[in-house]
């Protein structure tokens, strides 16, 4: 591990991740789902404390739906989550073409290809479900795009994962390094991609419905868009049954977005996120403290 840089347990964190990655990247695709969702029901006998988070986020999301309900979609998000932990090894480790090949299905790129060609460059955003890594991958490979990561404490880690993300020709920047390079890849007529899902600082940040509940949420969507009505489109992966592969659809923001109202756009793309990922729920990040910043005077709930 001569010329690593972090500490000595961040060089040995990073020596067994990159193990664990060549030794899931050998696994025939079934025997890895398998064994990811049993991963992930273990974490979630052991780890009271994120199966506490998963509980609070669904009875908010889904109040309607009887415990037992909550319960059983509790069970199935963390075998998925296992699932989503396993499928790095593939993603990252394996030939480039055979990862690609694990994208199986795609809906809606032509339309990304019509609103690329009109010179204004493209923006796609994405919510943590599914296979998010694979959507990074894919269009890696399929068009000129700049996406906006927060990097990892231990410096093996950070560039093992953006080598991970690169390698089929995406760029990855640091959020520290601020929003004017993506500006900049627009002007290029390039595409960028974004994550808008997570809680941001109320101080960045406007309070927006999410699954009908106040979430501090990014406006960075809007504001990108504005200067020169680039189009949108949020882009969304799913995983198919029995490690069968990957889905990949993109679907454009209505074009009366961006409004110029940062609270209503802000409504409007958590309601594109949201449509989505109400088709597969199981599939989704609920293990984020999604709701942990609230307008005063409103309980925290977790």
């Amino acid at each position: 591990m001569k010329g690593w840089t972090g500490t000595r347990g961040q060089r040995l964190g990073t020596l067994g991740t990159m193990l664990l990655l060549r030794a899931t990247a050998a696994l025939p695709n079934r025997w890895r789902s398998q064994l990811g969702g049993l991963l992930g029901i273990l974490v979630m006998t052991l780890v009271g404390k994120t199966r506490r988070v998963v509980d609070i986020n669904l009875a908010i999301a889904f109040p309607d739906w009887s415990e037992s309900q909550r319960r059983q979609l509790r069970w199935r998000n963390f075998r998925e989550l296992g699932r989503t932990a396993l499928e790095l090894g593939p993603l990252w480790s394996r030939p480039l073409p055979r990862s690609l090949a694990m994208v199986r299905e795609v809906a809606g790129e032509e339309a990304v290809d019509d609103a690329l060609a009109l010179g204004r460059g493209v923006i796609l955003f994405t919510a943590h479900l599914g296979p998010w890594e694979a959507a990074v991958l894919y269009t890696g490979q399929r068009w000129p795009i700049t996406g906006m990561y927060r990097a990892l404490r231990n410096p093996g880690l950070d560039a093992l994962m953006r080598r991970g993300r690169e390698r089929s020709g995406a760029r990855q920047l640091n959020k520290e390094r601020g929003i004017r390079p993506l500006f900049r890849a627009l002007k290029r007529g390039e595409v960028i991609g974004i994550l808008t899902d997570q809680n941001v600082d109320p101080k960045e940040g406007v309070f927006a419905p999410f699954f009908d509940h106040p979430a501090c949420t990014t406006p960075i969507l809007a504001r990108l868009a504005a200067r020169d009505a680039v189009p949108i489109f949020g882009m969304f992966a799913y995983r198919l049954a029995n490690g069968a592969g990957f889905r990949i659809e993109f679907v454009p923001m209505p074009a009366s977005f961006p409004s110029g109202d940062d609270v209503a756009d802000a409504a409007g793309m958590n309601a594109q996120m949201e449509a989505a990922i109400r088709k597969s729920p199981e599939q989704y990040w609920w293990v984020h403290r999604r709701f942990k910043d609230q307008p005063a005077l409103s309980p925290v709930p977790y």
